[in-house]
């Protein structure tokens, strides 16, 4: 997962002193940014010994923002750092890429989620630990968002960042009434997710659709990188030549503060006249040799001979891949690590309708669990089955053992093997 450097310091220390050592932080990659230019803001959970369970989290207030929250991994990960002298582990439980739309300061605020804490008391075997439960707030955010430089040239789209531009042609010659695709790409990193792309302009002659637009992008890019293409499928009704004009961007790197123009290359188009088409003519029934007679037969016979040997080769093929696939899962199941255990039980439980397990509060994995109706047993021991591997794999010193307790790789056996029967099914 994606970790950003942090440069709010004060908001870290300010809250290190809790009596549970839990806290979050509150970050953004650029606390100074133009109008229009891509940012990324990161909620990190700093906490000691065990993860807590998150049950519950309110959405933060953004506006004057255009925002996304980027994509949850299958399950946080956490790693070990040091605040003030003091050992502790952080995840990122939470991103979200914003775009300011106006200038002047944007305070963003309000994200808080609700920890359950496992306490230390002994409980006896088959009983969950008792739990205490713990609102934590993040600091607020204050953005202070620039104009951009004026004068902005005319046409300007909201297209910050660096980008290359082409527009492409499937064919430059054609007959009147054929179909003609053009494509607009514009490649790059910045706000590809709010710019403007420029319309494509035909001669009136062309009869033409709406564009489809459809997005390439790296995932969870900061910032953004990828393609945005625009498709538009146009008939020439009528004869010549014709040229499609340069299409012309405008974009603004706030890196050097500068403002560029983009043009594509003009594509010059012909179209001649539709020919009326030769009729195919069949040749008289008296005209084929008597021999294609017995032809025929022999075809057919041969014919459904190499499709008997096709069928049986596919099946051996698939046999084999059923055979490897097998094998592959009892090597799996050999490695009992913890962060290897808990990745499998997210993958059971993905294939059994559950999207993004990892992302999941456990109030929403609970629910989740119960809307796909799931057998009670396995509802109560994959909580407790999560949070064994968790003290494991988030311990503050950051050693983890190279295999998990016996006693808890049994337990995800069963889990592993009572998800699988449900993912079967489905």
């Amino acid at each position: 997962m994606l970790v950003i450097v942090f440069t709010s310091v004060q908001a870290i220390a300010a809250e290190v002193n809790r009596p549970n050592k839990l806290f979050i932080a509150s970050t953004v990659n650029n606390s100074l940014p133009y109008i229009g230019q891509e940012i990324l803001l990161t909620y990190t959970l700093y906490f000691k010994e065990v993860a807590p369970k998150i049950s519950n989290e309110s959405v933060p207030l953004l506006k004057g923002v255009w925002t996304k929250e980027t994509v949850p991994e299958r399950f946080i990960k956490s790693s070990p750092t040091s605040v003030q002298g003091e050992l502790f582990r952080y995840a990122v439980v939470k991103q979200f890429k914003l775009v300011p739309l106006q200038s002047g300061k944007i305070t963003v605020s309000g994200y808080s989620i609700l920890c359950n804490l496992p306490q230390d008391q002994g409980v006896a075997a088959g009983q969950e630990r008792p739990e205490t439960h713990e609102r934590i707030t993040a600091p607020d955010v204050i953005i202070s968002v620039r104009a951009l430089p004026e004068p902005v040239p005319a046409g300007f789209a909201g297209a910050i960042g660096t980008f290359k531009q082409d527009l492409v042609a499937d064919k430059l010659r054609l007959k009147a009434g054929e179909p003609l695709a053009l494509k607009l790409l514009l490649t790059g990193t910045g706000s590809l997710f709010t710019l403007k792309l420029p319309n494509i302009h035909l001669p009136e002659s062309f009869r033409q659709n709406p564009p489809e637009i459809t997005t390439s992008l790296a995932s969870n890019s900061v910032p953004s990188t990828g393609t945005i293409t625009a498709t538009m499928t146009a008939w020439p009704k009528s004869a010549g030549d014709y040229e499609i004009a340069p299409l012309r961007t405008v974009t603004f790197n706030p890196d050097t503060r500068q403002y560029s123009t983009l043009f594509s290359k003009p594509i010059a188009i012909t179209v001649t006249s539709a020919s009326e088409g030769t009729a195919i003519k069949e040749a008289p029934s008296n005209s084929v040799p008597e021999n294609n007679t017995f032809l025929s037969p022999l075809l057919i016979v041969t014919a459904v001979a190499l499709l008997f040997l096709l069928i049986r080769a596919t099946t051996i093929l698939v046999r084999r891949k059923e055979m490897n696939a097998e094998k592959a899962k009892s090597q799996t199941g050999n490695d009992t690590t913890a962060e290897n255990l808990k990745h499998e039980l997210f993958l059971l439980l993905e294939k059994a309708g559950i999207k993004s397990p990892g992302g999941l509060t456990r109030v929403e994995l609970k629910n989740a669990l119960q809307e796909r109706e799931l057998p009670r047993d396995v509802q109560a021991e994959l909580p407790a089955v999560l949070d064994s591997l968790d003290k494991i794999l988030y311990s503050p010193t950051g050693k983890k053992e190279a295999s998990t307790p016996d006693s808890i790789t049994v337990r995800v056996n069963s889990l592993r093997q009572a998800l699988s029967n449900i993912s079967s099914v489905r």
